[in-house]
């Protein structure tokens, strides 16, 4: 049906032939909200949009037509046909007679094109998104002009835009040259340490291309930086760890491939004074109670009492590494454990004007703990080893190997300072009887009580010592005559004093003592001085027993 038939509109058919030419659809919506065709484009577009298929659509299109006839203007809106799915743009423009024209256009292409590019955006801006943390453009002066919506290392968006980006590094001077921020041409993952808004420093990877203007000038940068902060944390942190078993390894090694302790003690703290900062490292082995047993140090040590004060603070702190200040020097220390039990310490030393201890000093501490512990165990097993192979079982005095080393180093150390010495050779008199008459617990007793007399008698430093049997010893240390009688004395007095209380007076129980003076210079040996004193506890038996007589000055040739 022809245009002009279908309008049934007596004003209408005035307009028909006047769009004839017009390649888009042009209809007239009447007073009763039915579209007419004006034009021959228009007579599908009428007939989809007024059958049962449009009638979601007039809604929109009476609205739109209430907006036209009240601002008296034109209005443009898109439909999309029901039954082909086509873009259609119409102008709808009011008409004297209360019906309202619209000019349509096909626009489908156009709103393909305008959806493909709004997903084409959203796609990108997806990507940047999961590619980087955030997205950023420079201008011609260099000037942040663009940040993406959620900022960038902290900061908001407007916190960014006209800031030059070198405000952000970190340390300018090591920063690369030029700045990606500015590049002329491509550049990928240059890496960049800035600064965040909080002041933390962060690590971001960034790429950047030149943006060009018309003529082909450089007229910006734009790009993409991903922030790798946690990345180069664990990268740093897995160095860290690798240099510190690598030191631990070394530390470890310098204490296996010792043999004595006091080798193993020296190797120990050069090694670890060497791994760290320190100007000296003081390593030190207790044994049961806390007495010290070894102790050993490494460069320029402070003053024993401070390295003492030091190493009693630590171990007053079990379990963690220990800072403080002595005196003029700083010090980091912890103390070591075998299966919970204290058993030395080790103690940093440094000037107080030098630099702290860092974190890695004090993990360095904490790994090589538990191997010191296990070490300064085998050194304290080893002194308790040695301790019982040079000990007398019954009366804890020094067995008679023990009394020869000991004695021949203090005798070769007198003879270097020419200093003198007295040798008391104690033999006990009547002993036999205790055991036969009261059993030999009772004679264990008296030996006992002998070993307390001598200890009692002499000082730390003096050697005492029973060399078996009824066979007893003491060397003390820088006596001259007067003195070594005096210690004989006191020892045959406060065995008297025992007697009294534990033995009959009958039985006749005492010491025959025989003194050897040592005399510098003489050439004497151990064993020639032994000889002498033991000679002269014969001559004190001799000439009646519980008395003490002085060896002649005659070098005896043992």
């Amino acid at each position: 049906m022809a245009v002009a038939e279908r309008t049934g509109n007596p004003n209408l058919p005035v307009l028909t032939g006047a769009f004839d030419s017009y390649p888009g659809p042009v209809l007239a919506l009447d007073e009763e909200a039915r579209l007419v065709p004006l034009n021959d484009a228009a007579i599908p577009v009428a007939d989809d949009l007024n059958g049962d298929s449009g009638v979601s659509l007039m809604p929109a299109m009476v609205q739109l037509a209430v907006k036209t006839r009240s601002e008296n203007r034109a209005k443009t809106r898109t439909f999309t046909l029901p039954s082909t799915g086509r873009q259609v743009e119409f102008i709808m423009l009011p008409q004297p007679d209360g019906s309202q024209l619209l000019i349509g256009r096909d626009a489908t292409l156009e709103v393909s094109i305008r959806s493909a590019l709004a997903e084409s955006r959203t796609r990108f801006k997806d990507l940047v998104e999961v590619a980087a943390d955030f997205a950023w453009e420079t201008d011609r002066d260099g000037l942040i002009c663009y940040i993406s919506p959620r900022g960038a290392i902290g900061y908001a968006p407007e916190e960014l835009l006209g800031e030059a980006p070198d405000t952000l590094l970190l340390a300018p001077e090591t920063a690369p040259k030029p700045l990606p921020f500015l590049a002329d041409m491509t550049v990928r993952n240059v890496e960049v340490w800035v600064r965040t808004r909080g002041g933390e420093p962060a690590c971001i990877l960034v790429s950047a291309i030149p943006v060009l203007d018309k003529d082909g000038v450089v007229s910006g940068t734009r790009g993409i930086a991903i922030d790798v902060t946690e990345e180069r944390q664990r990268q740093s942190e897995l160095a860290r760890l690798k240099i510190r078993e690598r030191l631990v390894s070394y530390i470890v090694d310098s204490l296996r491939n010792e043999v004595t302790p006091t080798e193993m003690l020296h190797s120990a703290a050069t090694a670890l004074g060497r791994s760290t900062s320190a100007s000296s490292c003081i390593v030190q082995v207790r044994g049961p109670h806390g007495t010290p047993l070894d102790i050993a140090a490494f460069g320029a040590a402070p003053d024993p009492d401070l390295a003492e004060e030091a190493m009693n603070a630590i171990l007053a702190k079990h379990g963690s590494a220990v800072e403080g200040q002595i005196g003029t020097h700083k010090y980091l220390g912890i103390a070591t454990d075998y299966r919970g039990e204290t058993n030395g310490g080790i103690v940093l030393w440094r000037d107080e004007d030098s630099q702290d201890w860092d974190d890695e000093e004090h993990a360095l501490l904490k790994a090589v703990e538990p191997q010191f512990g296990i070490v300064f165990r085998q050194i304290a097993d080893q002194h308790k080893l040695e301790h019982l192979s040079r000990t007398d079982d019954l009366t804890g005095l020094r067995n008679r190997r023990a009394f020869m080393e000991d004695l021949s180093r203090e005798m070769a150390r007198y003879e270097r300072y020419q200093e003198t010495g007295a040798l008391l050779f104690i033999d006990l008199d009547n002993f036999k009887p205790i055991n036969d008459r009261f059993g030999h617990e009772k004679g264990d007793e008296a030996l006992q009580a002998i070993a307390d007399i001598l200890t009692g008698g002499t000082r730390t430093y003096d050697l005492t010592c029973r060399l078996g049997g009824d066979e007893f010893a003491a060397w003390i240390e820088g006596a001259d005559r007067e003195i070594g009688a005096a210690r004989g004395e006191k020892f045959l007095s406060s065995l008297e004093a025992w007697k009294a209380d534990n033995l009959d007076p009958e039985i006749g129980f005492g010491m025959s003592i025989g003194i050897a003076m040592f005399e510098p210079g003489t050439g004497e040996t151990v064993e020639g001085l032994i000889a002498r004193a033991d000679a002269a506890m014969y001559d004190a038996k001799k000439g009646g027993k519980n008395r003490i007589v002085f060896a002649d000055s005659r070098i005896v040739d043992a």
